[in-house]
Parts: C-alpha cells; structure tokens; sequence
C-alpha cells in the first residue's frame, strides 16, 4: 500500500525532508538510524530517537544535475528514511525483525521532477501483505500520514492505493495531462481542480470528499479498504467517471 504525491510544489530541500520527519514522529512512529545483525533474529532495525537534525546527513543526498530537462539523466537532491511503526509491537525493548517499516523516499529538480512516494514494508515475504491482520490499520495510518503529508507538500496530484504496476508519468502531471485512474483516496491539487472544475469531483458518487486548505479536493471510495464498493455501488462509480475519461484502479485484493 503507498501514497505517491506528483509535482510538490512545496518540497525543495533538506528543511522539507525534516518536516516530514518530524510529522512520522507526531504520528507515533520511531525513526530509525541503523541496522544491526542479532543472533537467532537476522537483521533489525534499531530505533531513534534523537535529535532529527543527527539523522538527516544519512537520509538526503544533494547530488548536481546537468540539466533538469533530461530528467532520465540527470540527478538531484534526493531522500530516503525508514520509521517502524507499533501495528504489530507496542514494546521495542526487543528490536524485531518482522515490525511492519514505514518508508518514505522521493526525488526533487526544481518544477521540473518532483515526487515523494510513502509505503508500508510489512517485513513479511512468504505471506502477501493484504493477508496481513494489521493490512486495514495500517492502511488507515498511511491515509491520516497521506494527509499531513498533502497538506505540507502541496503536490499538483496524488494517490493511495495497493501497489500499481503503472504510474503516470511526471511530465504528465506537469503537463496537466487528462488523468485516467480513480484509487481508493484520491488527492486533487488545485492545478486540476482549475482543468476540470470542482464540480466533477465534488458531485462524484465516493463515501467521502473534502475541500483541502490549498483549493484542492479530497476522494475517498469507501471507509475501508478491505470493504471495497461493490455491486449497484460501484458501477454507479464506474459509469460517472467513465464519461471523464477516469477508470476505478484494479489493484484492490479485496475486489
């Protein structure tokens, strides 16, 4: 399950990184700085909980770039950290092997290539992650984090959903193409709410939409993600978005 934002329009630099840092933190999860080999547990990560600033050298790269219009060839400040989360264990006196990870990356070139993407790690690889007893709890904190995230990082466009083969592209994006997915929670910038008007997004037969501060609009299916719409329901959604151009994602193992 991930939240990928397009296009942040306030996300330039390492200040940036921290804040999201700082947000995992509000939201009870423990960063992490280093992982180490126990006998009989394998590798594990090793909480912390000091000063973020200590932690930052080893998360963000700021690497130049030759030119940000080749974007496939071209580098720049980028991030990566890893927070547990307590889904599975309240007491992190024992580090484990198996804590369900938070984590979090993205990649930023000015206006031109901007993203930062946020998934679960549930540490789990013989057992699919939707056959998880903690799946739906862990969805529901990635949607409260996919919130603050949205709210500080002001992206144009971003989604939440099970993991998707194919993403839309950032000159997509940027170039304010026609979007043509609807996922489970849906983030709608203010750059697409000025394309289709927000009536679309509004009027749209979802259990749950919001006006967001920035101008742009909130789309949530259903309340959980293990009880996916269905039936009558669902292909109400289908046909009115279907006039748009916009089909509901196929990612969902509970469909």
């Amino acid at each position: 399950m991930r939240f990928y934002s397009y296009m942040c329009s306030q996300f330039q630099g390492k200040s940036d990184v921290s804040r999201l840092m700082e947000t995992v933190r509000e939201k009870g999860l423990l960063l992490t700085r280093e992982k180490v080999s126990m006998p009989g547990r394998g590798l594990v990560l090793i909480p912390y909980e000091g000063e973020i600033s200590a932690i930052l050298d080893n998360s963000y790269r700021n690497y130049e770039f030759i030119n940000a219009s080749e974007i496939t060839n071209s580098s720049g400040p980028s991030f990566y950290f890893e927070a547990i989360t307590k889904l599975k264990y309240q007491d992190f006196n024992t580090p484990r092997p198996d804590n369900i990870m938070l984590v979090c990356g993205g990649l930023m070139l000015g206006q031109s290539y901007n993203y930062v993407d946020v998934f679960f790690n549930f540490r789990t690889p013989d057992v699919p992650d939707h056959k998880s007893p903690y799946f739906e709890a862990a969805i529901q904190l990635l949607l409260s984090l996919s919130l603050e995230f949205y709210g500080y990082l002001k992206p144009w466009y971003g989604w939440m959903d099970y993991d998707q083969n194919k993403f839309l592209s950032q000159e997509a994006i940027r170039n304010r193409k026609d979007l043509n997915t609807l996922y489970w929670a849906n983030f709608i910038g203010p750059q697409y709410i000025d394309k289709y008007g927000a009536d679309l997004f509004l009027d749209a037969p979802v259990w749950k939409k919001e006006k967001l501060a920035d101008g742009g609009i909130f789309l949530q299916q259903s309340e959980f993600y293990t009880k996916p719409v269905s039936g009558d329901e669902k292909r109400k959604l289908q046909e009115y978005f279907s006039s748009f151009g916009i089909k509901l994602a196929t990612g969902n193992p509970f469909n």
